[in-house]
């Protein structure tokens, strides 16, 4: 941790910062990216540039977006200092500042916001390899009938094919977090499940999957508030559905695709 120690860089526990430190980490994250001097390469949370200045090497320009405005400035002075012209730092929060076009994503992502990231990923197509927590990384994998399978599998493989590269353990960072993480790898879909209106679908997702264990009619009769409807007239609406009494945690996201589409045209009668 020398490197941190002579930065003089107290990692921020508000913020959840833990470094990656293992340069072997490292590469194995670039090289499952396929990075190469034809991209531009976002990078979220870039910290004080551990994975920046070994993409930078790379990629023909990354884009560092950095929260710690005091550790965006130390990174602009290790950029400086080695005379690295080809990253670009944008300081704020990633789900706030406008983001320049770039071709892959490749980070260690904050574990606070992990969801966000996946949609926001989602909604721009980008093909990403991330780090991030464990278990958030077995839901985003997670297969219909599993015990994570959850509203996030459904939204990260609505976007993409999903696949788990491996576990990277607790030494890798510092601090060392209390749980292990692993690198995923996100390649977005060029068919995705049959939607004519994604806002509603995931609306109808989220409200399924607080009640995953029951029948499809029962977990919508319960999601008043999700649904902004009546609870009896979504019951009614629910039992209306092809699939109304399959158990949601099985639905795969063409049955979830097909119901959405019929709750649509009941809501709109």
């Amino acid at each position: 941790m020398s490197i941190i120690s002579d930065l003089n860089i107290s990692p921020d526990k508000k913020l959840g910062q833990n470094f990656l430190v293992d340069k072997n980490i490292i590469g194995v994250e670039i090289r499952e990216a396929d990075v190469s001097d034809k991209d531009t390469v976002l990078e979220i949370g870039a910290g004080y540039g551990a994975l920046t200045l070994e993409l930078a090497k790379v990629a023909k320009k990354v884009i560092a977006v950095e929260l710690d405005s005091e550790l965006a400035e130390i990174l602009q002075d290790r950029l400086t200092d080695q005379n690295i012209t080809n990253v670009e730092i944008i300081q704020g929060d990633i789900l706030k500042v406008e983001i320049p076009p770039f071709d892959k994503c490749v980070a260690n992502i904050p574990y606070q916001i992990s969801s966000k990231i996946v949609e926001l990923l989602g909604r721009l197509g980008k093909y990403s390899v991330l780090i991030m927590q464990r278990e958030f990384a077995d839901r985003l994998v997670a297969k219909p009938g599993e015990k994570n399978y959850s509203r996030i599998s459904v939204l990260a493989q609505y976007h993409f094919d999903s696949k788990f590269l491996r576990k990277v353990g607790r030494k890798c960072f510092f601090p060392a977090p209390k749980i292990d993480s692993a690198i995923i790898r996100l390649l977005p879909k060029k068919i995705k499940a049959k939607v004519s209106d994604e806002a509603f679908f995931f609306k109808f997702v989220r409200a399924a999957f607080i009640h995953k264990n029951q029948k499809l009619w029962k977990a919508i009769s319960h999601s008043k508030r999700e649904m902004e409807l009546d609870k009896d007239v979504l019951k009614k609406m629910g039992h209306e559905l092809s699939l109304a009494d399959v158990r949601v945690r099985t639905m795969d996201i063409d049955q979830l695709a097909k119901s959405s589409e019929e709750m649509l045209v009941l809501v709109g009668k």
